[in-house]
């Protein structure tokens, strides 16, 4: 579904609320803010020195807005928002760090606060303690008596340009350093306490509102930057994953993907970025990608995860036409190369040509360096995966919900007409008997409620005892070795700690867990379902509307998130140091003892997401329900009033326009309208 079906639902919403009975009107205009709010996210994420920057200016169409040159920046994670919901479309708001914020960066933050009772993490600790402080001391040298006041506050600027950027995000001069700092620069005056930066922009050449994030490198000596970018992996709704094609595949990189590997692989992109440096070219590009390929398959077992190519430089020079370093040679070669970029070249030509103005020869350079550049199909690839992705499921859900209390409406409208057509008093049920039915069937649906939750926590309990019992177990393995040989023990071998294994289990336990809460869910619902529709054909001149089906698409379509699993184990990334602080003799219990900790400590994330997320549809099943149940059971027939049928036949052509309405929205798709429909 496409961003005008959003706004058309939005509307369509809003025109609903106009004419529904308060129970209903709050849950349509949930689903209102629900469809506003859809804005998914896009994070790119890598090593320093990858080019994320200048990718991403290359992506989002704006050229030169993020600085790229060498260490430009501090702790900051930059949010840029295209057709952000609140309709802004210039300027910026900066959030400065406050000191309870600074002391989570300390405690390594929110998951990994108190995990360790004792000093065994002093080593990383003190780092992050002494760089938090440098900020602090350069922060007062920059800022003097306002330094007090503005922590904890935000500036929110109107209107922005690079140099504002700069006073925000830049690292700028050491103010400490007396002979390299110059007073009278403003670069990096805030940067040191910038927690976090928001950019408003127009929704571009986007097809649907997103926001795009910088993110510090996941590899920075700062380990402030690669803390903050590790714990905003769980802000986002997709990753590119940028590589640098002379070192890809690195370390670093491998890391990093173990960090991000419990997500589901089709949120994830990997670009190699800076293929225009290769000297042969397109023939050293395919190596590089097949050598990714191949590193991602042994890695994580699995080579589903595309890879795309290009250059950040050959987008930088068609937005710019700075050719500062770019080969004209090379971008045609490497258009020969890929057959299908070629085409999009020749075909962009062509349609030039057709243009009012003349072709320069320059346009047509600029034109080939874009596409070469692999950006273009970057944009592709994002937005449909977030097309077909959750945002798509949303919007159907949104759409079932709206059709479900038109549906309702049309019908009890009809029925309304009909009843005052034929003078039949009798066909109408009494308002006190409605009332009563209603306030039955509200007690049931909170007696089932209650029910399901009980059972929920049963399930889920057995679970938690199940993932520490194979925490455990598994830990132990992996820590003492086959044979009781420990690889932590080991000289001069490969001290690294494999935990895909575990994890991949974890997965597994969880998704077998909420499989059973959601098939006993679906079970009592539908229970609920028969059990209410028996009732209300229990009332006199009851007729059954089009919609009386219990909607339960939010909990039918229930995957568990799993992206806790995304966490890095504080020992597995630290095994090197670990054995210079404690005997040899006791290296392996205490790693065993903290692992297990950190472990158990991702199960209880990943049960209390489950439960918390099953609950939220839950709820929205049964307020959906229970705001249809009050339209239906809701009266409309007045008595001894002479426009009684002008009132009645208006209501009807209102809830006929609204169910039209809603059936355009699909666009004739009837393949996605059944989809949706089969769903509910």
């Amino acid at each position: 579904m496409s961003e005008n079906n959003r706004r058309e639902l939005i509307r369509i919403a809003e025109d609903m609320n106009g004419v529904s009975n308060d129970e209903t009107r709050q849950f349509i205009s949930r689903i209102v803010g629900d469809l506003s709010n859809l804005k998914p996210s896009i994070a790119f994420v890598g090593q320093i020195k990858a080019g994320k920057s200048r990718l991403i200016n290359g992506f989002t169409g704006q050229a030169e807005y993020l600085p790229s040159d060498v260490n430009p920046w501090t702790t900051v994670i930059t949010d840029m928002h295209f057709g952000h919901p609140s309709g802004r479309t210039q300027g910026a708001e900066f959030h400065f760090f406050d000191n309870r914020q600074w002391q989570a960066l300390i405690a390594e933050g929110e998951e990994l606060r108190n995990m360790f009772p004792d000093d065994e993490d002093s080593y990383k600790r003190e780092m992050i303690e002494e760089q938090v402080d440098a900020m602090k001391t350069r922060a007062q040298l920059r800022l003097g008596d306002s330094y007090e006041q503005l922590l904890g506050q935000h500036h929110d600027l109107e209107h922005l340009n690079s140099d504002d950027l700069a006073r925000y995000v830049c690292a700028g001069d050491d103010p400490t350093d007396s002979e390299e700092y110059d007073p009278g620069s403003d670069r990096g005056l805030y940067s040191d306490i910038t927690r976090k930066a928001e950019v408003y922009f127009d929704i571009g050449h986007f097809p649907f509102p997103l926001t795009v994030t910088d993110t510090p490198g996941v590899n920075d000596p700062l380990l402030i930057r690669e803390e903050i970018s590790r714990q905003y992996l769980k802000e986002s709704d997709f990753f590119v994953v940028v590589l640098s094609a002379h070192q890809a595949l690195s370390r670093a990189d491998l890391k990093l993907f173990r960090l991000m590997q419990a997500l589901e692989l089709g949120q994830i992109v990997v670009f190699i970025n800076r293929v225009d440096e290769l000297g042969g070219g397109a023939e050293d590009a395919r190596k590089v990608r097949t050598d990714v390929l191949d590193g991602l398959e042994k890695a994580l077992g699995n080579s589903d995860i595309d890879v795309l190519m290009g250059s950040a430089q050959w987008a930088h020079y068609a937005l710019t036409g700075d050719d500062t370093g770019v080969n004209h040679d090379h971008v045609l070669a490497w258009l020969r190369a890929h057959p299908e970029q070629m085409k999009q070249y020749l075909d962009g030509v062509e349609e030039i040509k057709q243009g009012p103005g003349p072709i320069s020869r320059e346009g047509v350079l600029r034109f080939a360096a874009m596409i070469a550049s692999g950006l273009p199909d970057l944009r592709r690839h994002v937005t449909h995966a977030l097309t077909q992705g959750p945002r798509d499921e949303q919007l159907k859900m949104a759409w079932q919900h709206l059709n479900s209390f038109a549906q309702g409406e049309l019908e009890r409208s009809k029925a309304h007409l009909r009843v005052i057509d034929d003078k039949n008093s009798a066909d109408m049920t009494d308002g006190d008997e409605n009332d009563k039915t209603l306030a039955e069937l509200r007690a049931l649906v909170s007696q089932k409620t209650t029910q399901i939750i009980d059972d929920m926590d049963d399930v889920l309990a057995n679970l938690r005892g199940v993932m520490d019992d194979t925490v455990s177990e598994a830990v132990s393995a992996v820590v003492r070795g086959p044979n009781g040989d420990s690889p932590l023990l080991a000289k001069g071998g490969d001290t690294e700690l494999n935990f895909s294994p575990l994890r991949d289990r974890m997965r597994e336990l969880v998704q077998g867990a909420t499989q059973v809460v959601r098939q006993r869910m679906l079970s009592e619902l539908y229970a609920v379902d028969m059990n209410s529709n028996a009732a209300l054909r229990a009332l006199p001149g009851w007729q059954d509307p089009a919609d009386s089906r219990m909607n339960t698409s939010a909990v039918r379509w229930f995957r568990p998130d799993t992206t806790a699993l995304t966490r890095g184990i504080t020992v597995e990334l630290r095994v090197s140091w670990l054995s210079r602080l404690i005997s040899r003799k006791s290296v392996v219990a205490r790693a065993e003892r903290m692992i297990v900790q950190e472990f158990e400590m991702i199960g209880d994330d990943l049960v209390d997401t489950a439960r918390a997320d099953l609950l939220e549809r839950l709820n929205t099943v049964l307020d959906h329900y229970l705001a249809l149940l009050a339209g239906h059971l809701e009266q409309r027939v007045g008595t001894g009033q002479t426009n009684v049928r002008a009132e009645a036949q208006a209501a009807f052509d209102q809830a006929q326009r609204v169910a039209d309405d809603l059936d355009a929205v699909f666009g004739g798709n009837s393949a996605d309208k059944k989809l949706a429909e089969a769903a509910e």
